[in-house]
């Protein structure tokens, strides 16, 4: 039987900051009384390092208080402080992201070496899974599902860079919430899911717009059946015209088609799509906000009205001494 440790009334600050490769918790409690003056013993024996924090946020409503299941992070360190007559202790969460940074490979792993054994989605939830988290699909590409790249994990590779380099191969993205990751397929079509700039308020926004810092890619792969080289060139014309030399050049012999070499081309070309346009805005709290969200933003002042933009990083702040609950949204484009 599951059990609890319920640090709501205790609780001074709360600083959640997740990001597509990175997310932390911190929560200060009051510890005046000694209360929390020995995590891990006596009747804080739930409160030990890798224990699971939920940090479920909430709003008081006509109907009460209400809350939302929040993320999940793992306990990974803690700190005592006194001043001034008061007291209190910091926990420090990290979430999975943390976890695939300390995992690494103990045996040589490979895939697709002679045959189509494992396409990118099966080898991601292969690599989640060495961490106990449950892979699961909120869209994906072609690519990730049908693509079975050659493709080798040796022993000591770290978890998350194995990842990026699975995700270098698609127009995929992956971010994770509690005991499980979540694959995304950011598509310029994707239909927006909130709207921030009138019913719900922004207190401050910054709005970037800048030309793709990539327009060129050729990509260089080897074709197993003929031994011929295979070269694709892929462009963004309208940006060509402002920068014409901004080329990424690629050789990976995982690309046996021209097919293929168009589809890797057109994942970094979408990818410097979405980073040529960044921003930020600061609200009142979201608590359904996800990573990759679709949103729209209506700010007049920076002549937008109903601009779709995508959600790249959510971090909330609580102070009780302060009256502050807020969230800052980073922002990409579409």
């Amino acid at each position: 039987m599951e059990s609890y440790l319920d640090v709501t009334a205790d609780t001074l600050a709360v600083e959640l900051d997740t990001a597509p490769n990175d997310g932390r918790l911190l929560i200060e409690l009051r510890n005046d009384d000694c209360k929390y003056r020995a995590p891990g013993q006596d009747g804080l024996a739930l409160l030990r390092n890798g224990s699971q924090l939920e940090c479920n946020l909430g709003y008081v409503t006509a109907q009460g208080k209400e809350t939302n299941i929040g993320p999940v992070f793992w306990l990974d360190s803690w700190e005592h402080a006194s001043a001034g007559g008061k007291s209190s202790l910091t926990l420090q969460g990290v979430d999975g992201w943390q976890l695939l940074k300390s995992w690494r490979a103990r045996y040589l792993f490979r895939w697709n070496k002679d045959t189509d054994e494992m396409p990118v989605k099966q080898i991601l939830a292969f690599v989640f899974g060495r961490i106990g988290l449950k892979l699961e699909v909120k869209s994906q590409s072609a690519a990730a599902a049908g693509f079975y790249p050659d493709f080798s994990i040796n022993p000591d590779d770290r978890g998350d860079l194995i990842i990026r380099r699975l995700l270098s191969f698609v127009p995929d993205v992956v971010f994770i919430e509690g005991i499980k990751a979540y694959l995304v397929y950011p598509q310029s079509s994707d239909q927006a899911v909130y709207s921030y700039g009138e019913a719900h308020a922004v207190f401050q926004g910054k709005h970037h717009t800048g030309s793709w810092q990539t327009n060129q890619v050729r990509v260089e792969g080897y074709d197993t059946g003929s031994g011929a080289s295979i070269l694709t060139d892929s462009f963004s014309w309208e940006q060509m015209q402002g920068f014409s030399d901004r080329v990424k050049q690629i050789s990976d012999r995982n690309i046996g088609t021209i097919q293929a070499g168009q589809m890797l081309a057109g994942a970094y070309l979408r990818k410097a799509e979405i980073e040529s346009s960044s921003g930020m805005i600061q609200s009142p709290v979201n608590c359904g906000q996800q990573l990759y969200d679709v949103i729209d933003v209506t700010d007049p002042r920076a002549g937008l009205s109903g601009a779709k933009r995508r959600v790249t990083g959510i971090q909330v702040s609580y102070q009780a001494d302060h009256g502050v609950y807020q969230q800052k949204l980073l922002l990409s484009g579409l």
